[in-house]
């Protein structure tokens, strides 16, 4: 068996096939041209394009991909699907009301930014309290807090070294805190993986996309195929896979529906394209996660 990739960018030579794209003709020639006498059987398979920028591979099936966009739009295309309010204006809020910190300003200017019409259970459930904690934070030492503000807000800095760093950080913020409060019962910041990421989609929304969770994402990698399913919270990986579904689902030729059903003038919400690969993984995942299939 002789397996291979052969893709413009690589062989430039390919390009000048005009059926490259549509057929196998041009792997004949490549079997002939190397002495092939006998030819069974030729099998093709379109290539992954991962989006500029993404180094690592993501292992996952295309179809699968693909089937799970078309589970989601289906859904999402129904009159009555207005679930997509909450997480949009949650992310829309945050970065509306987001502005550079200073170390006078930065408790105002996170408390707004952390507010909603809808829920507050994305910042607030039992035993779980990352804003709270975060105001607490920002009271221990202000400048400090601003620069890790700042730090996380630097879109110029790797995302992985800025994530390290902020965490760094809060432990610090917490001792700080636990010091000027022995009484303190506070061991934990509460800054993960899902409130880290709505910072995040918030500061950067065509960018960044918000985190539903590891179980979630589990079964999202598992419904698409993934050989390697993720076993802690990894927020460099998830947004490197919520790129890639953000460019397979404006592939999808129902996708401008989707677009013109959530035209700006029928909603009170804010759309944010990007966001729409959080509702893909979310909503596969979930489904995933329920059905086994």
């Amino acid at each position: 068996m002789l397996t291979g990739n052969v893709w413009v960018k690589n062989h430039p030579w390919a390009d000048d096939h005009a059926d490259m794209h549509r057929s196998k003709t041009y792997f004949y020639e490549i079997l002939l041209t190397d002495g092939c006498r006998k030819l069974d059987a030729c099998a093709t398979s379109p290539p992954l394009i991962v989006p500029s920028g993404v180094k690592k591979s993501i292992p996952m099936k295309v179809h699968l991909l693909e089937k799970a966009i078309d589970h989601y739009i289906s859904a999402s295309l129904k009159p009555d699907a207005l679930d997509w309010y909450y997480p949009h204006a949650m992310v829309s809020d945050f970065n509306t009301h987001w502005s550079p910190p200073d170390p006078a300003g930065l408790s105002a200017i996170y408390d707004s930014c952390l507010r909603s019409d809808y829920s507050q259970r994305w910042w607030k459930r039992d035993h779980y309290r990352p804003k709270e904690i975060m105001l607490l934070l920002i009271e221990a030492d202000t400048e400090l807090a601003t620069i890790a503000w700042k730090d996380l807000s630097n879109d110029t800095a790797s995302l992985e070294g800025r994530l390290s760093r902020f965490d760094y950080y809060c432990n610090e913020l917490l001792q700080i805190h636990r010091q000027k409060h022995f009484r303190s019962v506070e061991t934990y910041h509460h800054q993960d993986a899902p409130v880290l990421s709505l910072y995040l989609s918030g500061l950067f929304p065509h960018k960044y996309a918000l985190y539903p969770g590891l179980d979630i994402f589990q079964s999202f990698c598992r419904a698409i195929g993934s050989p390697d399913i993720p076993v802690v919270d990894d927020l460099i990986r998830y947004m490197k896979v919520a790129s890639i579904v953000f460019t397979f689902l404006q592939r999808n030729p129902r996708y401008e529906l989707l677009l013109k059903q959530r035209d700006p003038s029928m909603h009170k919400v804010t759309h944010i394209p990007f966001l729409q690969s959080f509702e893909v993984i979310a909503f596969e995942g979930e489904r995933y996660k329920t059905s086994g299939t």
